[in-house]
């Protein structure tokens, strides 16, 4: 109990930070702020690349926060080609991610432990995610505020429904912690948040959106199990001790690097940015 209740304190108070300097704020200071959060995550990724050195650490955020912005300024409007290619592109390297879960599911294949790899997939995972939060951020403060709405939603939910009723493992060695019930109560959430959130823009298609939310909750999922992958192999617990209940930033983040590639490719396809 007292575990959830540091989780959904720390929860909430994250949200609030998000909603408080992500959203309200200017846009410069909301991307400060973006860059800031993304540097302290570069920080620990670097850790978990095994970059032992503070200063091998430092310069790699830099490099992450500083590709971040290049990447944006290229598949920001008027480069729409240039946006929905790199949304493709995206995407396809999620189901890569997921097929990797699932190789090392079944066999324990595909394991890692070169820091200079593990640097580039950090790399890769860190940009997208910014580029896209900063993408949606720039097209429609709504769909943003929706993105982290369901993606906190999948966490809470699937952590109380695990809590509650787990019994059966989702990926077990990937990360023996979670469950399918927890899964069903993730996606169920969503899916009601989601539907809450269609209640105040009734332009969207509730047919449409639902699977925009279905699937970005699933992604949200896939980046959650992504980095327990990365954790085990490098033999770690969580990225970090800041956050109470939840452990590092990248334990924060990491439903988020999955489910804000994915939202922002549904929504091109679906028409609602551009």
């Amino acid at each position: 109990m007292k575990l959830l209740s540091s989780r959904l304190l720390t929860g909430l108070c994250a949200f609030a930070a998000f909603v408080l300097f992500g959203l309200i704020a200017p846009e410069l200071v909301a991307y400060s702020f973006i860059l800031v959060v993304l540097f302290l995550a570069g920080l620990e990724w670097g850790v978990l690349s095994g970059l032992h050195s503070i200063y091998g650490r430092v310069v790699f955020s830099f490099v992450v926060c500083a590709l971040s912005i290049i990447v944006l300024g290229i598949v920001t409007p008027p480069y729409s080609d240039n946006l929905l290619l790199a949304a493709d592109t995206m995407l396809g390297l999620w189901v890569a991610a997921f097929c990797w879960l699932a190789l090392y599911q079944s066999s324990d294949a595909g394991i890692i432990s070169n820091s200079a790899m593990l640097s580039i997939i950090g790399t890769v995972i860190l940009v997208s995610m910014a580029v896209s939060v900063m993408t949606i951020r720039s097209s429609s403060l709504y769909f943003l505020f929706s993105l982290v709405l369901v993606v906190s939603c999948v966490d809470i939910f699937a952590f109380i429904g695990g809590r509650l009723f787990g019994r059966h493992k989702l990926m077990p060695n990937v990360s023996p912690g979670k469950t399918w019930e927890g899964l069903v109560f993730g996606m169920v959430g969503a899916i009601c948040i989601g539907n809450l959130l269609y209640l105040t823009n009734l332009e969207l298609d509730l047919y449409m959106w639902n699977g925009i939310v279905g699937i970005t909750a699933l992604a949200a999922v896939v980046g959650d199990l992504f980095e327990s992958m990365i954790k085990r192999f490098r033999r770690v617990k969580s990225s970090g001790a800041v956050l109470p209940g939840h452990g590092g930033i990248l334990d924060r983040l990491d439903s988020l690097s999955a489910a804000a590639p994915v939202y922002l490719w549904a929504l091109l396809q679906a028409g609602y940015i551009r």
